[in-house]
């Protein structure tokens, strides 16, 4: 919320638009709106087709997951893209648009080494985020296939109704 309202106050938007804190926003916002309602969505369905019993092994992985997304967002966000877009900012205020948009400034050993600064975000987002989710939608997609079909005349241990 507060990024959002940042980035859309009609003096912000004149200097920072373009800068580092615009890709802060969007990240932010929608790996924080849709990306989430997303997992949810997708963790609802998964729990509609699992039964109880195989339930409390899947979940384990989307606990996981919601941790490792959210912090590494977090990290990816504080270490990176927000004090980055600042140091832009601040660039921009000092030396002009095209100064905060030049090589000069984008290859500059501070912004170079905030870029290598993101990585532990990325790797958590993606070790500890994702692939416990997909382990998570694999093991409900087997699952299925090792669930009875009830409406086929068999009861929940397999046997001939």
């Amino acid at each position: 919320g507060v990024f959002g309202f940042l980035i859309n106050m009609p003096i912000v938007s004149y200097f920072e638009v373009g800068t580092m804190l615009t890709p802060n926003h969007a990240h932010a916002a929608f790996m924080g709106v849709f990306g989430m309602l997303a997992v949810a969505l997708m963790v609802f369905a998964f729990r509609q087709v699992t039964p109880d019993e195989r339930w409390r092994d899947t979940e384990k992985y989307i606990r996981v997951s919601f941790w490792g997304l959210n912090v590494g967002l977090a990290m990816m966000v504080v270490s990176n893209l927000f004090p980055g877009g600042v140091l832009q900012l601040y660039d921009v205020l000092q030396n002009g648009y095209w100064h905060a948009r030049s090589p000069a400034f984008g290859y500059s050993p501070l912004m170079h080494a905030l870029e290598w600064a993101r990585l532990p975000g990325d790797l958590i987002f993606i070790a500890v985020g994702v692939v416990p989710l997909v382990i998570a939608a694999l093991k409900t997609l087997f699952g299925l296939y090792r669930t009875p079909d009830i409406t086929r005349g068999q009861d929940i241990a397999g046997q001939a109704a």
